[in-house]
């Protein structure tokens, strides 16, 4: 059974495509990092030529992705950005988590610290090429949480960021060859996560951006938040 609960109408969806899509061609990328101005809470943005799969995150299906990030500094955040292929209706709105890793980096053993479903907006990204030859259109989608609800998350703990899309129809969110932290982590719908290496057969990182409010800098270095992995 999962941790995180959220109240959704789950309506059964007739058709629906694979849970993973793959870029046309192979490309990597050394990765993000913890930012500590400007409102950057924690990057891994998105670049179209370093993007290499999607995963499924449609509510309907009931399926997720999960990555880790480690802050310098105590934030409040404020916002989440995560880049979205959308095959049916467009989202208006991330089902979200943030989870603190209890040292065994799985999701599985994490402790929920914050959850709700967000209102996104979508800003046209890019075009990608899958594998079979097709054109998708890639959305930047920012979610703006609450400000009654801000999530408050500490300086050098390792956390885990939980997306879903509350639509309908089948849905991606981009992701690249993993150079960060663990890989992400999948939920099928089974209640279930597992390592994107054993569940689709490669390492990956979901490209997000986090931004908040920093209310107190540590001097936890680059360095330091990399030896947690």
């Amino acid at each position: 059974m999962k941790m995180y609960v959220f109240a959704l109408i789950i309506i059964v969806a007739t058709a629906f495509t694979a849970d993973d899509m793959e870029l046309s061609s192979y490309h990597h990328t050394e990765g993000g990092g913890p930012l500590s101005s400007d409102g950057t809470a924690y990057s891994q943005t998105w670049d179209v030529g370093l993007a290499t799969h999607g995963f499924s995150i449609y509510g309907a299906g009931d399926r997720w992705v999960a990555d880790d990030f480690v802050l310098v500094g105590d934030w409040e955040l404020n916002q989440v950005v995560v880049w979205m292929i959308w095959l049916g209706e467009m989202g208006t709105s991330m089902n979200i988590a943030f989870a603190e890793d209890d040292g065994s980096l799985d999701p599985n053993n994490a402790t929920i610290v914050w959850s709700e479903a967000v209102p996104a907006v979508n800003v046209f990204a890019d075009e990608w090429e899958a594998s079979g030859g097709t054109w998708y259109d890639i959305y930047e989608f920012t979610c703006t949480i609450n400000a009654d609800a801000y999530p408050a998350l500490s300086d050098d703990v390792a956390y885990w960021v939980f997306v879903q899309a509350d639509v309908v129809d089948n849905c991606f969110v981009m992701v690249s060859d993993n150079y960060i932290g663990s890989s992400c982590w999948y939920d099928d719908g089974s209640g279930l996560w597992v390592i994107s290496d054993e569940s689709f057969g490669y390492d990956s990182d979901m490209f997000f951006d986090l931004y908040g409010d920093c209310t107190a800098f540590e001097s936890s270095t680059w360095g330091d938040i990399k030896s947690l992995f």
